[in-house]
């Protein structure tokens, strides 16, 4: 006799796949540095993150957003991650500021946002020094998706 599994028990394994899916990889709370010159995009990326249980801080440039990150592996508790927006004007955006994050720590964590889509950093992340993507405007499911990618 085949086995089969009833409507409820997919519906019941689908949601119990997706939570597993939303949680983060840390048996502790989840340290994100924001860096991007758009007070508005810090302000909302902070707001879903820390509703999910994320511990965020943002920066306005990449000076600042390597300046936090040192001072916070200086006293023991480093970001476990680093969204790093591509372009600042009159500012060091995210291309450069890898660079100097990973000269302090080469096992920094940064993800690289940017809403153009055909800058060749977008295209070649790795290449630069980023772990991850992801491109302007997303959305909360997004951004936690490829926040479980890099912390697995």
């Amino acid at each position: 006799m085949p086995a089969y599994k009833s409507q409820q028990t997919l519906k019941r394994e689908k949601a119990e796949a997706a939570a597993e899916e939303e949680q983060p990889f840390q048996d502790r709370p989840v340290k994100i540095l924001v860096m991007d010159d758009d007070e508005m995009i810090c302000d909302v990326v902070s707001q879903m993150l820390e509703k999910t249980g994320f511990f965020v801080e943002t920066a306005p440039d990449g000076e600042d957003a390597v300046k936090m990150y040192k001072q916070s592996m200086d006293a023991g508790a480093s970001f476990d991650v680093v969204i790093m927006d591509l372009t600042i004007p009159g500012g060091i955006g995210g291309k450069e500021a890898v660079k100097e994050l990973l000269a302090i720590d080469p096992k920094a964590i940064a993800i690289v946002s940017s809403g153009y889509a055909d800058d060749p950093v977008m295209a070649d992340y790795a290449e630069y020094g980023f772990k991850a993507i992801i491109a302007k405007p997303y959305t909360l499911g997004n951004l936690r998706k490829v926040l479980n990618q890099v912390l697995k």
